[in-house]
């Protein structure tokens, strides 16, 4: 359960995701997530489990884009007074607005741009289902994200947090 736990908060600190449903805004730029991720992220948020307390969430991402359409996110997690945990995120755009791609603690991820949303889809590495959804809000200046994992079709966490661009 611990292990299952641990997987579970290691998940929650992408790039994180914002609402399940974009926002509905007249003539919504489409999102461009090597523009947004380039250069320092951070991300405060709360992840609510099944049997367990809500924790807050801080991410540090630095996005590096590594040819046109591929980037690289490092990131620093911390999720409530567990030690800071680093994770790597690959993803590479392989048609226009569809990606692919590897995280640290997963399996394939694959995700597409819908509007002013990215959805990521990936399974952590023990077997939790993972839904993200990504949103950039007017200005492109941040993003609400929101994830849900699953075991067998429930939902036994959901991170919603905000993620900032930080101005070089």
């Amino acid at each position: 359960m611990r292990r299952t736990m641990k997987l579970t908060m290691a998940a929650l600190a992408l790039v994180g995701s914002a609402g399940l449903h974009a926002q509905s805004a007249p003539r919504a730029a489409t999102f461009d997530p090597a523009a947004f991720f380039t250069g320092r992220t951070v991300s405060q948020g709360t992840l609510s489990q099944i049997f367990s307390s809500t924790k807050e969430t801080n991410v540090t991402t630095f996005g590096t884009l590594r040819a046109p359409g591929d980037m690289e996110l490092d990131q620093q997690v911390t999720i409530g007074n567990e030690p800071t945990r680093q994770r790597t995120w690959r993803l590479r755009e392989t048609a226009p607005g569809r990606f692919a791609g590897t995280i640290t603690d997963a399996g394939p991820v694959s995700g597409s741009v819908s509007g002013n949303a990215l959805t990521l889809t990936y399974t952590l590495d023990n077997n939790l289902n993972v839904h993200q959804v990504v949103t950039v809000n007017p200005g492109g200046q941040s993003a609400e994200n929101v994830m849900r994992i699953r075991r067998f079709g429930i939902t036994v966490a959901r991170l919603t947090e905000t993620i900032r661009r930080e101005r070089s």
